[in-house]
């Protein structure tokens, strides 16, 4: 039978999916803040204490998931080692939390202005002639339109006797659309 934590936390945890998808966190990234740490608080409040004894009602804990930041296993099988991958840090410096940051000073390509998050990024923009195809999902097809183009060989420019302009022994050509 559920009792009335687990209820709340049931709720507190369907509520912080509700604000998650709720798009909050593009629109008005302080009030998701502030409203995402006062649902973490009230958890952390209603979990926060777990007693271990060594015996009696309540079942193993060891039975339990739990995420750690170091090598559990021997103590809780179930529990799952979180590290930090490129450009990611773990602060552990206050007490019952895990504060996971992302350095997003990369560059990126994106298919729309995505510099409000990453300020690094860059848009990918079709120039004259070029057309993108998105209908296939997580795939992008660049096409390039059919224009009657010609090549011409560089010279020196001397009407009488031309030379050819060589680069790394090859004759450079030019394109003319």
């Amino acid at each position: 039978m559920a009792t009335q934590i687990d209820i709340l936390i049931k709720r507190l945890n369907k509520l912080m999916t509700v604000l998650n998808t709720s798009g909050l966190q593009q629109t008005n990234p302080p009030l998701y803040q502030l409203l995402k740490e006062l649902i973490g608080a009230i958890l952390q409040n209603a979990t926060g204490v777990i007693e271990i004894t060594g015996g009696g009602g309540g079942g193993p804990i060891n039975n339990n998931p739990f995420v750690t930041w170091n090598n559990a296993l021997a103590a809780l099988p179930n529990s799952r080692l979180i590290v930090a991958g490129d450009n990611i840090t773990l602060d552990l410096t206050t007490f019952g939390e895990i504060l996971i940051s992302a350095l997003l000073d990369q560059e990126f390509l994106t298919a729309s202005d995505e510099t409000a998050t990453l300020p690094n990024s860059r848009e990918l923009l079709a120039g004259t002639g070029i057309t993108f195809d998105d209908t296939v999902p997580n795939e992008r097809t660049i096409n390039a339109d059919a224009v009657d183009t010609q090549w011409s060989v560089l010279t020196n420019g001397d009407v009488d006797n031309p030379e050819l302009v060589f680069a790394g022994g090859d004759v450079i050509m030019t394109h003319i659309p």
